[in-house]
Formats: C-alpha cells, structure tokens, sequence
C-alpha cells in the first residue's frame, strides 16, 4: 500500500458492553493500512475471549493480554511492543489511541492523517462529541476551529484547556514521540500528566475540530465517578507538575501556568461535591492556592467564565461554591 501504516492502541478493560461498538468502528476505517492493538489489562469480563475473537477474524488485530495495572500500563505495552518491533518486523510511523469505551466515526484515522501529512506536522488533533446519551451529544467545539501551532502555542493551549488539548485520544502523532516516553504508571489523570511532554517533543501541531471522536461519558469513570477517594487528588500533583515544568523553560508562560493549578484544584474540589466528599483541611489548602493566583487569573482574558465563576464561588465560601456547583452539575446533566 502506498498510505503508511498507522498504529492504533486500545486500552482495555470491563467495558464489555461498549467493546463491541468501539473495535468495529475501528475496523470500518476508510483509511485500511492499519495495526489495531487490543490490549487486555487482565480485565474481568468477557473482554480478553472478544479480543481474541476479533484477532482471528481481521489479520489487522493483534491481541496483547497482561496483568491488571491500569491504563497506563495497557498504553505502555502496546508502545513498547511497537518500539521494540516485538509485534512486527514493520512498526509502522505512526500512532494513535482510542479507549476501549469509545468509538470513532468512520473517516477518524483517514482526516487525522490527512491533516497531519497535509501540514507537515508530529501531532494532529480533531474534535470530538461529549456522548451523554444515544439522543445527547454535544460538540465540544461547534465552532470547528483549524489552526496549526508551535511548540510554545501548543503548551500555552495546554495551560488553559484550550483548542490543543490534553487528552491522548483524538490525535495522532508520528511514533518517533514515544521513543523516550511512557504513560506514568500507577497513576490515574496520565493524560494531564505526560501531554506537555510529549508536546516538547513535536514542532508543529495542527488543529481542525470537526467531530471525528465520541467520549462516552460514564459516570463511574475515573473523571466522573461519584465515589472520591484520595488518588483523585492526584490531578492536582500532575497539575502542579505540568505548572512546574513550564514556568521553569518557559518563564513567559508563568502566568498561564498557574492558570492550570486553579484549574486542577477547581475541578477536584468539584468531584468532591459530586460525590458528597468533605476533607476540611484539603479545601483550606485549595483554597489558599486558589486565592494566592486569584488576581492574575481573574484579569486574564483567555481564562473560561465557568472557571472565574468558579473562583469567585469559592471566594465566597466553600458552601457556596458546593451550591453553585450543584447547579451546574445538574444543569450539564440534564435529559442525559
């Protein structure tokens, strides 16, 4: 074939009922020069027996089964295997991720690519839908913002949750990347904590946000669980490690890098309300944090309204920011 082969990595684990759906829309890809990996994170279910059904019946499907260690672990061995050249003598020079609980339209792989080659890029990224519901999905981005950056742009995006996201899926990246980088293990919000990394290691990124990727909201996902337990609060130290990291090689981004420790500790503080969680010494201590970089953030003109809102609430009292909060939540819920 003349188009390179691409790599693409699942995570997998107890999301039975979702598999199915997530694997075919892979498999139905417009662009075919693919290498789907499916890797089994020792998961429970009917999961590793579905991985190996779909192996045997598309010869672009390879199966790797491991020990339970998280997504982490599962991202890591579907890169070393490629790296190492453990799965084929041909790694490929491309690679991509997709959760297992995920699915992606028809034309994913093919408008990443495209995109990619097309701007001379390491990094591509595309929109996606916020898949509430079978009848509720909204665009994370209506507006379908294109656009290429630097490396400089692509970290200041990062700091601010802009249009450059932190996420690993909906992009694809040249394989080269990952020669010196791995997920952290053991950790959960991996994402937050290895994207401005692997950003260092790219030159051009370029951004259209059409909608090519769906994310399932799951409400007992590590993001959106309603139960809090105190690995939740390592948001806030991938945050603080990411704020760390840019203000020391990038000094003109300090600003916009504290921006982020709000951030990490303003969505934290919102899991804790969803799951009725009160740790009165951790909210003193976020919101010292909060107050310490409360100017700065206020006055910047990049930052959200939900967030200023956020930080204003919380300036208010903690009871009062549970209550708005609560309101929000609700609001962002409903006719799920």
């Amino acid at each position: 074939m003349d188009d390179p082969l691409i790599n693409l990595i699942v995570p997998i684990y107890n999301v039975e009922q979702y598999l199915s759906k997530c694997v075919d829309s892979i498999l139905a890809q417009t662009y075919k020069n693919l290498r789907v990996i499916l890797v089994d994170d020792g998961s429970p279910d009917g999961c590793p027996a579905m991985c190996d059904e779909y192996a045997q019946k598309d010869g672009r499907v390879m199966t790797i089964h491991r020990p339970n260690a998280g997504q982490s672990a599962a991202r890591n061995s579907g890169l070393s295997d490629l790296l190492n050249c453990g799965l084929s003598v041909h790694k490929g020079d491309y690679v991509a991720f997709v959760d297992g609980d995920d699915y992606v339209a028809p034309d994913y792989i093919e408008f990443l690519y495209k995109l990619l080659r097309d701007s001379d890029a390491d990094i591509s990224q595309c929109g996606h839908y916020l898949v509430y519901s079978e009848r509720r999905m909204l665009d994370k981005d209506p507006n379908h913002v294109t656009m290429t950056l630097d490396k400089h742009q692509a970290i200041e995006s990062l700091c601010y949750n802009g249009v450059y996201d932190v996420t690993a899926w909906n992009k694809l990246y040249k394989l080269s990347i990952f020669d010196a980088i791995r997920y952290p293990e053991g950790r959960i919000y991996e994402d937050t904590a290895i994207c401005y990394l692997i950003a260092e290691k790219a030159k051009r990124f370029v951004v259209n946000m059409t909608p090519k990727y769906y994310y399932i909201q799951r409400y007992n996902s590590t993001a959106n669980s309603v139960v809090f337990n105190e690995r939740k609060y390592q948001f806030i130290q991938a945050g603080d490690e990411m704020a760390d990291y840019i203000t020391e090689r990038y000094p003109d981004l300090a600003k916009a890098a504290n921006v982020k420790r709000v951030f990490v500790r303003l969505s934290t503080l919102s899991q804790m309300v969803n799951s009725g969680y009160n740790d009165k010494q951790r909210v003193s201590e976020i919101k010292h944090v909060v107050a310490k970089y409360r100017r700065d953030v206020l006055l910047d003109k990049k930052v959200s309204k939900r967030d200023k809102l956020g930080i204003i609430s919380l300036a208010l009292g903690f009871p009062f920011y549970r209550f708005a909060w609560k309101l929000y939540y609700k609001f962002k819920r409903r006719n799920k």
